[in-house]
């Protein structure tokens, strides 16, 4: 078929032009046209605020989509996605539907409530799920002819996605295919669920289905994030946001401050001792109370604290 005759379309009565399609019904599609990524251009599009106002100046429509795939990139030996997604993770299970939960698949590490409850995220809205555990019927073939693959994560967050209560999904897939990842994108797209995906940095020289795709630095000052896919035009600058969350940041300044609070209280503790006169001999000094025993233990205890936590 030529270039001429995409134009056109046959009919009853011929061949009459084609008029294409309205822009709602190629949304439900997970068509987006090139004027999307702005609000107010194209298609309306759901979104969900990152937290970060210098991100969502770069982000289409101001913020995660809704019902899409948002791959993000993350560096080797190091794992700085809490820092990105907290704060929107934390605005959809507030919102008015209660029972909301977002289910957290195959994690690569145990996850530090007292950080994300810090960020405004609830431990008891968190479903954790580590697939490999009861994978064995997936895992024995594949060890046999030494390929591995998500197969697990994969169908564990396709139903993840498919559950009423769950508002968002965040999986961890760092050896999916992209004909896996394309059915959860297409998923994401029907259930109208907030979908972030985390696989390694090297990846990113292969094809991907999300429509948005963010590759992260984690820097000693800043977390750099460079945006290399979005709808709409590449963004030539990266944007850099605070590696840790206000709130943390200012609990471990506070702690902080506490333990160096403590350190002197004990060395003053330890010097206000009184102390035995070098001329006397070991017969005639009183030697001393058990009380000031135990206030010395005390000191030294929490000099210890202060000092190796």
């Amino acid at each position: 078929m030529t270039a001429a005759n995409l134009a056109f379309r046959s009919g009853a009565a011929g061949i009459q032009p084609f008029t294409g399609m309205e822009p709602a019904h190629l949304s439900r599609l997970g068509v987006w046209r090139g004027d999307d990524w702005q609000p107010g251009g194209g298609a309306a599009t759901q979104v969900q605020a990152s937290g970060h106002a210098g991100l969502d100046l770069q982000l289409p429509g101001g913020g995660w989509p809704v019902g899409a795939m948002s791959e993000i990139l993350l560096p080797q030996h190091a794992h700085p996605e809490w820092s990105l997604v907290a704060s929107a993770l934390a605005a959809v299970l507030k919102k008015e539907q209660s029972a909301q939960h977002a289910v957290l698949v195959a994690p690569p590490l145990q996850v530090f409530t007292p950080a994300l409850q810090m960020s405004g995220v609830a431990a008891a809205q968190l479903c954790c799920v580590h697939p490999e555990s009861s994978a064995l019927a997936f895992s024995s073939r594949r060890r046999a002819t030494g390929t591995t693959s998500d197969a697990a994560s994969i169908w564990v967050s396709e139903q993840a996605l498919r559950c009423r209560d769950v508002g968002a999904v965040l999986a961890w897939l760092p050896q999916s295919q992209p004909p896996a990842l394309r059915r959860l994108q297409l998923l994401a797209a029907q259930q109208r669920k907030l979908l972030w995906v985390f696989r390694p940095e090297p990846v990113r020289a292969q094809a991907s289905p999300a429509p948005l795709r963010l590759w992260i630095e984690a820097l000693e000052s800043c977390l750099r994030v460079h945006v290399i896919k979005r709808r709409g035009p590449p963004l030539q600058q990266p944007v850099d946001l605070p590696l840790l969350h206000g709130q943390l940041l200012a609990e471990l300044s506070a702690q902080k401050r506490r333990k160096a609070q403590m350190h002197l209280d004990a060395q003053a503790q330890l010097a206000a001792r009184p102390h035995s006169s070098p001329s006397s001999s070991p017969s005639s000094s009183p030697g001393p109370s058990p009380s000031d025993l135990q206030e010395a233990r005390h000191a030294l205890a929490g000099l210890a604290f202060a000092t190796h936590r």
